[in-house]
């Protein structure tokens, strides 16, 4: 397991929660590769400002008609994008942002995240593959970063992409997490595949975050740092700083986002479907900035943002307390109804649902006479704390601490 703190002196690869209202938001920084006459620095996807994909993505090859809104199925919002993947196919089809599109520069480094659910029903037969995610994808410099066409040679495209394998995992509820790289050092004519070891859910929404790097050059030859890293619930779980993918600085990142083939050869066992929400991107300029930042620290004025809010108040000793949600959870501040403030502090320790139980957590060790104060989607399900709260509030109204379930449940 790659710690958390292991590169950079950075506290963890998270965009804050939630996404502010409106259409997608553009701004302009300062490095990049070919392909534009602008530098892009970030860009939030609201679903729910559009009417179909192709709005917000180029939605290419395969099937782009698989790809479509849908309402009700959100993790945030109204409306989920949505990928078919019909049993017996194995195309599904791309909807990632292109940069040229809108005039950038091909960003030299990329940083993503989304919310990602496979289908309650997803199932796959035994050493199957499919593709979910590109990290970083270059086909207008050539057509040698897929399609098994043997190694890149650094100025004819590359690829970073992440998948969900039954390779090397029994556990029926969950599928393993791999990534596949078309890169100069490949050993065979298709991208390099590796089972990162890090359990997928069925069912659950999960947070998945991506950062890529392109390699330096020096003097036409590509340096082996390129970097790759990837975080699963806020947990890195994949981190590798030696490919090659470029001779040129004119080859850089030219599309991120959702990118769906299931299978090499092997097809779909049964009608599947993937969904994808709060789709967020950053470039050089910005990347830094966010991945300091705590991914789990909402400020209150994004309220409005979420189902509910929570707050918990100690009596005169000090407290351990852990909340359990249906959903997602933050840390805010604000004053309540009864004159208590809440402030984020280093006590409180938040995880998004586990694998197993699916609930998202927040853990705290509270001083007495004290306050703190969360955001959440979902349902609040259970609250365990020893000494019991002296007030625990859920959405303005005052419950009674002993009749709170402490465990999921009870």
């Amino acid at each position: 397991m790659v710690d958390r703190r292991s590169y950079l002196k950075l506290t963890g690869g998270a965009l804050t929660a939630g996404i502010a209202g409106g259409v997608i938001t553009l701004v302009a920084w300062n490095e990049g590769g070919g392909g534009g006459a602008a530098t892009f620095e970030e860009r939030e996807i609201e679903y729910d400002a559009h009417d179909d994909p192709s709005d917000v993505y180029r939605v290419w090859t395969g099937y782009p008609e698989r790809f479509a809104f849908e309402d009700g199925a959100a993790y945030t919002g109204a409306t989920a994008l949505r990928c078919d993947i019909p049993a017996g196919d194995s195309d599904g089809s791309n909807a990632m942002v292109w940069f040229p599109d809108d005039g950038y520069d091909q960003p030299r480094a990329l940083y993503q995240r989304a919310m990602i659910s496979l289908s309650d029903d997803w199932t796959m037969e035994e050493t199957d593959v499919c593709r979910f995610w590109c990290a970083g994808l270059n086909t207008e410099a050539g057509i040698q970063g897929s399609g098994s066409r043997g190694r890149p040679h650094g100025d004819d495209g590359w690829s970073s992409m992440f998948a969900v394998t039954d390779r090397e995992i029994d556990d029926e509820a969950t599928y393993n997490l791999a990534a596949y790289s078309y890169h100069m050092d490949q050993e065979g004519i298709s991208g390099e595949f590796e089972v990162v070891g890090a359990p997928v859910p069925t069912g659950k929404w999960f947070r998945f975050e991506t950062l890529v790097r392109m390699n330096t050059v020096s003097d036409g030859t590509a340096n082996p740092d390129g970097e790759v890293r990837c975080w699963l619930n806020g947990t890195p779980v994949y981190e590798r700083t030696d490919f090659r993918w470029t001779t040129t600085e004119d080859q850089a990142i030219e599309y991120g986002g959702p990118l769906v083939r299931y299978g090499g050869n092997e097809t779909a066992p049964a009608d599947l479907a993937i969904y994808y929400d709060d789709h967020e991107l950053c470039g050089n300029g910005a990347i830094e900035d966010r991945l300091e930042s705590d991914p789990y620290v909402e400020d209150s004025s994004r309220m409005d943002d979420y189902d509910g809010r929570i707050t918990v108040a100690t009596g005169d000793a000090e407290t351990s307390y852990r909340i359990y949600v249906d959903g997602y959870v933050v840390h805010s501040e604000w004053s309540n109804v009864d004159g208590h403030t809440t402030t984020p502090n280093e006590t409180v320790e938040i995880a998004l649902a586990d694998t197993t139980k699916g609930y998202a957590t927040a853990d705290a060790v509270a001083a007495p006479e004290s306050a703190d104060g969360y955001l959440y989607d979902g349902s609040v399900v259970a609250v365990d704390a020893d000494p019991e709260l002296a007030e625990l509030w859920v959405d303005g109204q005052e419950l009674d601490p002993a009749a709170v379930p402490s465990r999921p449940g009870e």
